[in-house]
C-alpha cells in the first residue's frame, strides 16, 4: 500500500503574507461595521461574517473587538523590540527610539485611511475613548521603556531616565500622528515626525546651552 504524499510545509514568507491579508480583512470589516452601526452594537460574529472567516479565526488574530479598534499592541511591541535589537550596540537610547518610531511611521503611512477611520471612531466614543487612549499611552510608555532597558543592557541607563525618554518620544509621535491625520497637503507622517523631532531637539539644545553653562538646579 502506497503512503499518501506529504504536502510540503508552507513557506514562512507566504504564511506571513496570508496572515497579513487575513488581519487586514478583519480590520477593514470591523472598522466599517463600527462606523455603520456603532462599536457597542457590533459583535465579533458580525465582524467574522463580514470578513468571510470563522469566529475562531478572528480570535487567532485578535483577542477582542477592542483590540481591532485600539490596535494590536502586542504585535507592535514585538516589532519595536526587533528594531531596537537591530540597532548598533553603542548607539544612544534616543537614537534607538527614533529608529523605532520612524519604522512605525513608515508602516502607518501606507494605511492612512484606516488610521483616519480609527481616529474618528475613537473620537466618537468621547470620554471612554479618551480614557482608553490615555491608558494605552501609559502602557506604551512603560513597554517602550522596558524594551529599551532590555536592549541597552543591565544598568546601562537608570530606569527613570529611560522612562523619561520613552515618554518624550511617544508624545512626539502622538503629536505627529494628530497633525498627519488632519493634514490635507499630502505631507507624509515620517516627514512630519522628522520636523517635530528636529524642532524639539533644537528647543532642548537652546535651553541646555543658554549661556553655555548647561542646566543648573537654580535655572
Amino acid at each position: 500500500m502506497t503512503a499518501a504524499p506529504v504536502s510540503p510545509a508552507e513557506p514562512a514568507d507566504r504564511r506571513r503574507r496570508r496572515t497579513a491579508r487575513t488581519r487586514a480583512g478583519i480590520e477593514e470589516a470591523a472598522l466599517r461595521l463600527f462606523t455603520e452601526q456603532g462599536f457597542d452594537a457590533t459583535t465579533v460574529e458580525q465582524i467574522a461574517e463580514a470578513a468571510d472567516i470563522a469566529p475562531r479565526t478572528f480570535f487567532r488574530h485578535f483577542p477582542s473587538k477592542d483590540a481591532v479598534l485600539f490596535g494590536d499592541s502586542l504585535r507592535e511591541q514585538e516589532r519595536l523590540r526587533e528594531v531596537l535589537l537591530s540597532r548598533p550596540a553603542g548607539e544612544h537610547p534616543m537614537r534607538k527610539l527614533a529608529a523605532a518610531m520612524f519604522d512605525t511611521a513608515r508602516r502607518i503611512q501606507a494605511d492612512r485611511q484606516q488610521h483616519l477611520m480609527r481616529a474618528q471612531l475613537l473620537d466618537s466614543l468621547e470620554a471612554t475613548g479618551d480614557y482608553e487612549s490615555h491608558l494605552m499611552h501609559r502602557r506604551w510608555v512603560h513597554e517602550v521603556a522596558a524594551a529599551l532597558a532590555e536592549h541597552c543592557g543591565d544598568g546601562a541607563c537608570p530606569q527613570p531616565r529611560l522612562y523619561t525618554w520613552a515618554m518624550l518620544m511617544m508624545t512626539c509621535f502622538g503629536s505627529a500622528m494628530r497633525e498627519w491625520l488632519v493634514c490635507t497637503d499630502g505631507t507624509e507622517l515620517p516627514d512630519i515626525l522628522a520636523a517635530l523631532l528636529d524642532e524639539t531637539t533644537a528647543g532642548m539644545r537652546m535651553i541646555s546651552e543658554g549661556d553655555g553653562a548647561g542646566f543648573t538646579s537654580g535655572a
